[in-house]
């Protein structure tokens, strides 16, 4: 369960996904004075949950009356978590990102590039784990990519139900493309 393999917008087409479907049913209805929650269970070491909350930041920027964002980022790597926290990354990590988001959302620093303020105070990273901690609950959206591989079968019989209790009624599950709920 200490397998981090991620980057930023790994999977562009998942984010494209995010940008143009999930980010308008979660903003649907909602107003300044509501928030989204999201949780990213098995975030490692925080790209996939910062990458969620800058693709989310532009889209709510275009809103007037956009609702507070809220990501729980967990995983049960202490020391990834750290790093998530840390929100520094190396350069050549985001070689391939847009230069317009560089500039939005990260500092360059010693050359590496640390997380905007922002963009930081939108992720809450914790150590939780799937199988021993409650779940968070009243989330808009999960986003569980390529953390569900990693678990047997009674695990994943184990995960699902919980993903369903910390969702709400409308809420969305967003998976990996090798992952499935049945």
């Amino acid at each position: 369960l200490l397998i981090s393999v991620t980057e930023f917008f790994r999977d562009t087409a998942a984010f494209d996904v995010i940008r143009d479907v999930v980010a308008p049913r979660l903003l649907a209805g909602k107003g300044r004075t509501d928030k989204i929650r999201i949780w990213v269970p098995g975030c490692a070491t925080g790209e996939e949950a910062y990458s969620i909350a800058i693709t989310l930041l532009e889209q709510l920027e275009q809103t007037p009356t956009a609702p507070e964002l809220q990501i729980f980022a967990t995983d049960v790597d202490q020391h990834a978590l750290s790093i998530a926290r840390m929100g520094r990354y190396p350069a050549t990590l985001l070689d391939g990102m847009a230069p317009e988001r560089l500039a939005r959302f990260f500092v360059r620093e010693d050359g590496n590039y640390v997380v905007a303020k922002q963009l930081r105070e939108t992720c809450l990273f914790s150590c939780h784990s799937l199988i021993r901690d409650p779940p968070f609950s009243r989330i808009d959206l999960i986003s569980c990519r390529n953390l569900l591989i990693y678990l047997d079968i009674n695990l994943q019989n184990q995960v699902i139900p919980l993903f369903h209790y910390a969702l709400r009624s409308e809420g969305i599950l967003f998976l990996g493309a090798s992952e499935h709920i049945g």
